[in-house]
């Protein structure tokens, strides 16, 4: 386990790299400040500033930074540590194991408030550990970043701490094992990225029914895309707008060629059409439908999908085109593209058409055949019916619209995007008498085989099936 780059030392205690100190204005005290929080620093003239000074100075082990926020009481040092305490919950200082040579062999960076303090706590007892199973390795720039969902703090690794934590991937490793990497385990542990295994092997977590009820991908998403966990940047960040243009408004062109549809007439709508609450009470997912035809296909795509209007575009870099819709979309970035499979309907043949939002039309992508029925058949399998969809509606995802801006919470907001169209599709299926069927699962690959596109550009995130 590369001893010979170990120091069995504890963790140094450092400042955050991003974070900074402001300056006392108009009678206001110094502030310690990081990307997401900020608390007031040790009062000039105590010895508990001593201690802050020399930790802005250089990472400093422990032992010397309570000796001198000690001075020559109690008082000072418990208010040191109380301030110590916060700075870790807030995310302002991090724990730097080194190595021999003098560089970092880990960092641990607290992402939680519940975070504890590594050069202080005392090592909890354990006879062996394995990896979470919430945890994940990756690169991040030119770190070997170690994290969990899960988990307190995250990781940067070394090349020979990395290695040390592959060797907890295949199985228990008992406490013996690791001598000359204790601190490092040690905090591994204690951050919750290790865990224990009992003598069945059973890891407990896995004991644990509030996390053995989540599966990793589902939990990660979860707290990437929240806020109050972690401290990765979240929300509209722009953070391409510096380095590309915004992307335009409609992934796909409008194009004068394609099959148009009967527009509806919406003052007729706005008196005949279902009440809204009749609407609600009577929405139901039906899954064997009968055939369509291309007036009713056009009504339910005009009245649910199509560009009401567009917005001038905002000066400045972080100016981008948004659209104006039936359906609420996040920041109006109107992210998602409709395309319709058919295998009956009434005046148009079959295949995979993609809808023109502004022209109101349809244009041929792929003629029927073993593509799109593939589609068809997997709509079919996911809903349960017993027959093919006369039509299936699929919501494609124009992902670099929504990353440009959002940063942490892109596909989380193009899934919600995804439920508020689900949920106007059947309200508008319900009022004109149609069957519908949202489905819970689709095969974006089949799809971007289908539709010719690049699955990291463009991909189907939802299905509906449509019909009479």
């Amino acid at each position: 386990m590369n001893a010979e780059v170990r120091v069995n030392a504890p963790p140094l205690l450092a400042l955050r790299g991003e974070v900074f100190v402001t300056s006392a204005e108009q009678g206001g005290s110094s502030v310690l400040a990081g990307a997401r929080s900020a608390i007031p620093v040790p009062q000039p003239g105590t010895p508990e500033r001593r201690a802050f000074e020399r930790l802005c100075a250089a990472p400093t082990d422990t032992a010397t930074l309570d000796a001198l926020a000690a001075g020559d009481g109690s008082f000072p040092l418990a208010r040191w540590l109380l301030w110590i305490k916060l700075a870790i919950a807030r995310g302002l200082v991090e724990f730097r194991l080194m190595a021999a040579d003098g560089s970092p062999l880990a960092v641990f960076i607290p992402v939680h408030a519940d975070a504890p303090d590594l050069a202080r706590t005392p090592q909890e007892p354990w006879a062996r550990v394995r990896l979470s199973r919430f945890a994940h390795l990756a690169r991040q720039g030119d770190a070997l970043v170690l994290e969990s969902p899960a988990a307190t703090m995250r990781v940067e690794l070394s090349a020979g701490a990395g290695a040390t934590v592959l060797a907890f991937t295949h199985g228990a490793v008992a406490h013996g094992d690791v001598e000359d990497d204790g601190h490092l385990v040690a905090g591994l542990f204690a951050a919750g990225l290790l865990v224990g295994v009992d003598e069945d092997d059973t890891a407990s977590e896995d004991r644990d029914p509030a996390l053995a009820q989540w599966e990793p991908h589902d939990l990660q998403l979860h707290v990437r895309s929240r806020g109050g966990l972690g401290d990765q940047p979240r929300g509209g960040t722009f953070r391409f707008a510096d380095v590309r243009p915004a992307p335009p408004a409609l992934r796909h062109p409008t194009l004068p060629t394609g099959i148009p549809l009967p527009r509806p007439e919406l003052d007729r709508l706005v008196v005949d059409d279902m009440p809204l609450a009749r609407a609600m009470e009577e929405r139901a997912s039906r899954r064997d439908l009968g055939p369509l035809d291309l007036t009713r296909v056009g009504a339910f795509l005009f009245r649910t999908v199509r560009v009401r209007r567009g917005f001038p575009t905002d000066a400045g870099p972080r100016g981008y085109p948004r659209l104006d819709r039936p359906h609420a979309a996040a920041g109006g970035v109107s992210a998602l593209v409709t395309y319709v499979a058919v295998s009956a309907c009434e005046g148009l043949d079959g295949g995979l058409y993609r809808y023109d939002p502004v022209g109101h039309r349809l244009q041929l992508v792929t003629p029927a055949g073993p593509l799109v029925t593939v589609l068809l058949e997997q709509a079919r399998d996911a809903s349960g019916g017993e027959t093919i969809p006369p039509v299936l509606v699929l919501l494609a995802a124009d992902f670099g619209r929504l990353s440009w801006k959002y940063e942490g919470i892109a596909y989380a907001l193009l899934l919600k995007d995804v439920g508020v169209v689900y949920q106007s599709m059947q309200l508008v299926a319900t009022a004109m008498g149609l069957g519908s069927c949202p489905l819970g699962g689709g095969d974006s690959e089949a799809f971007a085989r289908a539709a010719g596109t690049d699955p990291f550009e463009e991909a189907s995130v939802g299905e509906l099936m449509l019909g009479s």
